[in-house]
């Protein structure tokens, strides 16, 4: 009786972990994360999994939080990654990217990261 309370225990520990070890994750980015670059023309986003570009989006904001303007999220050639076009020239600063997707699980997971423009 105690092996099988046990067994319950863990079980019950380690379901929620291991169903948030599967949701889709950014895997990298281009501008990655924390780096300083030239003014990007796009932002690229690959993740753990295929992802659905109708259901993701990409949003570029300035460090006093104003709005960027960028192209809705979009396929690539690879179907892990999605991407948006940079409408404008970025001037020097610190940007922020945040992203929203789906994965294969139907699951919405969400982030964000900043980048500099040299």
């Amino acid at each position: 009786m105690k092996l099988t309370t046990v067994a319950v225990v863990a079980l019950a520990i380690a379901a929620p972990t291991a169903a948030a070890a599967f949701h889709n994750k950014l895997a990298k980015s281009q501008p990655a994360a924390d780096e300083s670059v030239a003014a990007p023309k796009e932002i690229r986003l690959w993740f753990t999994e295929k992802v659905e570009p109708k259901f993701s989006s990409i949003t570029l904001m300035t460090a006093d939080s104003t709005k960027v303007e960028v192209g809705k999220a979009r396929a690539t050639d690879d179907p892990k990654s999605i991407a948006a076009d940079v409408a404008t020239t970025l001037a020097a600063g610190k940007y922020q990217v945040s992203w929203r997707t789906a994965g294969d699980d139907g699951h919405a997971v969400r982030g964000k990261f900043t980048f500099s423009v040299k």
